[in-house]
């Protein structure tokens, strides 16, 4: 178990994701691009938090990583690196912005 109550460490993660708080997001982003540097990652899952929206990073068979995140705003968001397909609208059930849509 890892320093925190309740954190459990994976010793090679594949699919990292963030919540992108609107108070830190420099820190948010510093963290989603060091999770770059881990050889077993292949995806990596930004969650908006003022408006519903993710950004994927996704490693590109070479193993080189874009330069910029894909937005997703409506429809499905697929994790191919866990074969795992989700509405982006049903990652926000039970929040303030489903209530808003």
């Amino acid at each position: 178990m890892g320093p925190f109550r309740g954190v459990v460490e994976i010793a090679e993660p594949v699919l990292p994701i963030e919540i992108l708080s609107p108070g830190n997001p420099m820190q948010t982003w510093r963290n989603v691009w060091s999770y770059t540097t881990i050889p077993s990652v292949q995806e990596i899952l930004v969650i908006r938090t003022a408006s519903i929206g993710v950004q994927l990073l996704r490693r590109v068979s070479d193993g080189a990583w874009p330069e910029v995140p894909l937005p997703i705003e409506a429809g499905e968001v697929e994790l191919e690196s866990i074969g795992f397909r989700i509405p982006v609208a049903a990652l926000y059930k039970g929040t303030w912005l489903a209530e808003r849509t």
